[in-house]
């Protein structure tokens, strides 16, 4: 199937040149769009925006705020520190607009602060949080030398933001509801710990002349002019239309295909005009005092033909998991500020218990409280990749090799499995839900002794339903031994790959009765977070990390105590992990690539910082595994 480039060119710029399968799905979804084959740019604009921590704090402003005193000016958008005006780009030259800020990063990044000071500003109709003028000064200078950088790049041009540089909570708000909003503003502590990043996005140009409505209802057009709503569906409704409708029924444009109609206005309401816009690139603001190791991200590892990032795709061969531990060379975050405050604590650790003081005359004193000198380690999880996949060691032709006409396994290659489980549909459903070789449970049994020696000791572990997974949580369990005590596998669906690289079907997995049967340590009594059925085929690499983020924040609050082993994929080592830090989710290309260097058992380690309420990597405790592959031996070659 083929597209004109001009449509390919607009399709890649709508879905931020992130996957190839967006970007046909777009395409597909907007066939009848009446501007499809129209030269329109998009509009792009530069903005810093804080997470971690503050950006949770202004969020909860934003909700509050929109409760307590209903919609304001703020409401159209989220909140940011807005660095330029709108600009034009052609969807051909939407690569070098991000290679603009790319190389602009690179010239400005030495120079970054290491976080941002604000200073809080109310006056009768505003109330806001301005940039401290050194901050604000070295903001100013990134988004001059970016439009420097954008009409080198492409002849584009860039208008830095003028005024006096600043994150506004609300405006053009009612008198009444001043002092309300002013109070939920002191509330947000402007000295929290936050991660700030600038932020490349680009809009519909229908979008900024138009009021953004969001689905709440279906709606079937029983008329040729009424346009079909899907939930959570936005609307593009121009301004005018607001006030030439008598009856309720308005004309806009449909986001999610482009087509035009008329719509009933009560199966909508408003939404901000942002959450329909498009990120291209995340750059770093605020640099760590302490970097991790340099990872060069563009060297790629040689793969096989499926899709890059899959488990699939050529697992052997991956290298190592630097790529994780993000650097400023990447333009990814480092590992959090070290404060003060974690100094401290550890310095306490180290020292042990203060010494009891000594008394030299019989004086009555009461009995002291008891006091625990040491503070609580922090908590730890561990996320690891599965053991090497027979499947991947012996290509998918395994099963006619290993499996007679009657459907009985015989081993023939002593990395095979000694046996394998019985299930429904063997030995086809092997073919999407393979095990793992006799050398993936000896990688796996040796992680969770190395574990074992570095002194971690589990209290829970989670398993993607994968067989792969399962098993690997099973042999890991048997090498943690004493450190795991009485420890089951919690199976859930939560953990599964990115389903990009499913094809379209997922694999048949085994029951819980079939993998006990099978003798594997699961826990028959855990309520999974989601079933099979609630996976969605068409999920983009955003959907994914958020499907991850949903379930370590829901097993961190159904399991407060104890360090986790999460047991998935190369994909859930930063699925896992990089929204609990508080980074957004990574664009599907850049996705892939990291993916491509998580080797089998690969593992990262993220700890928590309670005081501070963060997480963050941490160096693993235990070494990675090394190994090199061992081709088949054909003993005929003696006879030669």
């Amino acid at each position: 199937m083929g597209f004109p480039k001009l449509r390919v060119e607009k399709a890649l710029a709508a879905t931020g040149h992130q996957d190839v399968q967006l970007a046909s799905d777009w395409l597909l979804n907007h066939c009848n769009d009446p501007t499809l084959d129209q030269h329109i740019p998009r509009e792009y604009i530069l903005y810093a925006v804080a997470v971690g921590p503050l950006g949770e704090a202004l969020d909860e402003f934003w909700n509050q705020s929109l409760a307590r005193c209903g919609r304001n000016g703020a409401h159209t958008l989220l909140p940011h520190v807005t660095l330029c005006q709108f600009f034009p780009v052609p969807d051909s030259k939407v690569e070098d607009i991000t290679q603009a800020l790319q190389a602009t990063s690179d010239i400005c990044s030495k120079d970054a602060p290491e976080s941002i000071t604000l200073e809080r500003y109310s006056s009768p109709n505003f109330i806001g949080l301005f940039i401290e003028d050194s901050h604000a000064e070295y903001m100013r200078k990134f988004t001059q030398e970016f439009a420097t950088q954008a009409f080198k790049h492409g002849g584009n041009k860039v208008e830095p933001h003028k005024k006096q540089l600043h994150l506004t909570l609300a405006y053009q708000f009612h008198a009444v509801h001043h002092d309300m909003l002013a109070e939920l503003s002191d509330k947000i502590d402007i000295n929290a710990t936050a991660r700030w990043e600038f932020r490349l996005y680009s809009r519909d140009p229908r979008s900024g002349k138009a009021e953004v409505l969001r689905v709440l209802y279906a709606h079937t057009p029983r008329a040729d002019d009424e346009l079909e709503l899907v939930p959570d569906d936005y609307v593009f409704l121009p301004s005018n239309e607001v006030h030439n409708s008598s009856d309720g029924w308005f004309k806009g444009t449909s986001y999610l295909t482009g087509c035009q109609g008329v719509f009933p206005g009560n199966y909508t309401e408003k939404a901000p005009e942002s959450d329909t816009w498009t990120v291209h690139r995340s750059i770093p603001l605020t640099r760590s005092r302490g970097g991790g190791p340099d990872v060069n991200l563009n060297q790629k590892v040689p793969t096989p033909p499926p899709p890059e990032g899959a488990d699939e795709a050529g697992s052997i061969r991956y290298k190592n998991t630097a790529g994780l531990l993000t650097s400023e060379k990447d333009h990814q975050y480092d590992n959090i500020v070290r404060l003060q405050k974690m100094s401290q604590m550890r310095a306490t650790i180290n020292n042990g218990p203060v010494a009891k003081p000594e008394v030299t005359a019989e004086v009555s004193l009461p009995d002291p409280a008891p006091v625990d000198p040491v503070p609580k380690k922090p908590r730890r999880i561990y996320v690891i990749r599965h053991a090497e996949r027979v499947d991947i060691s012996f290509g998918q032709q395994w099963i006619q090799h290993c499996f007679d006409s009657s459907g009985k396994y015989q081993r023939k290659n002593l990395n095979m499995p000694k046996r394998v489980p019985h299930r429904t549909g063997s030995p086809g459903t092997f073919n999407r839900d393979s095990p793992i070789t006799e050398m993936g449970q000896f990688q796996a049994r040796l992680t969770g002794d190395a574990m074992k020696e570095s002194g971690v000791r589990i209290a829970h572990v989670f398993s993607s339903p994968a067989l792969r997974c399962v098993q690997t949580a099973h042999a890991l369990i048997k090498g943690l031994d004493s450190a795991a005590p009485n420890v089951k596998i919690h199976i859930d669906t939560s953990i599964y790959e990115w389903l990009a690289w499913s094809r379209g079907v997922l694999p048949k997995w085994m029951t819980l009765a079939e993998l006990t049967k099978f003798n594997l340590n699961v826990d028959p009594t855990y309520k999974e977070l989601i079933k099979s059925t609630d996976l969605n085929l068409q999920e983009s690499c955003q959907m994914y990390y958020k499907r991850s983020d949903a379930f370590v924040k829901h097993i961190l609050k159904e399991y407060p105590e104890g360090d986790i082993v999460i047991v998935g994929h190369a994909s859930s080592l930063d699925g896992c992990t990089r929204c609990l830090q508080g980074l957004s989710a990574r664009q599907a290309v850049e996705f892939s690539k990291i993916v491509q260097k998580v080797p089998y058992c690969g593992a990262v380690t993220i700890e928590e910082y309670a005081d501070l309420s963060i997480w963050d990597l941490v160096q693993p405790p235990f070494a990675t595994l090394t190994h090199a592959p061992n081709g088949r031996f054909d003993w005929r070659i003696m006879q030669q």
